[in-house]
């Protein structure tokens, strides 16, 4: 059973209920029944909220991919720092192997390829450069070195030793094409969104441009409606929210 999608569905309701008022105050100065102004207006406004729902719904399906993709990197990014190592080395090698094709041999804290050898460094902290010096000294060609993150150092000291480098993402990638995800994140259950973030989200800074626009919108609205008054008062609310948030919001 699908989600319902309030957002979406209250986004839809809102440009359906402007877009059939603005299309009746058009069709009821032209035509002359009250009723054929309204017939038409509904159509109109449903066309145009049926139009606006599916470009709305494929956005939001983006957006929403994009977001679970960036959730379930900090999941894997906390999940291999708190994670043993032998668990990891155990997880990098099945990846390694399935996507070179060739065997990959695990070691105490390196894992050997024919295409090279991966160390690796997950930890909670970005990867310094004390912590690359053992992976310099180790004789070789072809190191890389597996973290969720490096420091600028440990980036300069890795490129000047000619030492390769995969972060959270690149190592997310690799777990995900050749299906090494872990099953069940360690601490990764997602946390239930309470009614003050959701507030929080409403007023910070970036909901400061859907203020403006809904804030001119209804003012442009009011020259064309028979009530004037109520898309006066209310677009310049919007007007003072969208300042205000865009003044004292968080960013």
């Amino acid at each position: 059973m699908k989600k319902f999608e309030l957002p979406l569905w209250s986004d839809t309701f809102f440009i359906f209920c402007t877009a059939f008022l603005l299309f009746f105050c058009i069709f009821r100065f032209y035509a002359q029944a009250l009723w054929a102004a309204v017939l038409f207006a509904l159509f109109a406004a449903a066309a145009l909220a049926f139009l606006c729902h599916i470009l709305l719904k494929k956005r939001r399906n983006k957006r929403c991919a994009a977001k679970k993709d960036r959730e379930e990197r900090q999941k894997l990014s906390f999940h291999l720092a708190l994670d043993t190592p032998e668990h990891n080395l155990s997880r990098i090698a099945a990846a390694l192997a399935r996507k070179t094709g060739e065997d990959a041999k695990m070691g105490k804290e390196s894992i050997s390829t024919p295409e090279g050898e991966y160390f690796l460094r997950f930890s909670l902290e970005p990867t310094t450069a004390d912590e690359l010096v053992p992976v310099v000294r180790v004789q070789g060609q072809d190191k890389t070195v597996l973290s969720n993150s490096f420091t600028k150092d440990a980036e300069k000291l890795a490129d000047a030793f000619g030492i390769g480098r995969m972060d959270a993402d690149e190592v997310y990638l690799l777990l995900k094409e050749t299906d090494n995800l872990p099953e069940q994140y360690i601490m990764g259950s997602r946390m239930k969104k309470s009614l003050k973030n959701g507030l929080l989200r409403r007023l910070g800074k970036k909901s400061a441009r859907g203020y403006l626009l809904a804030g001119v919108s209804l003012l442009l609205f009011s020259l064309i409606s028979i009530f004037p008054v109520y898309y006066i008062v209310a677009g310049g609310l919007m007007l003072a929210a969208a300042v205000l948030v865009r003044i004292f919001g968080k960013a």
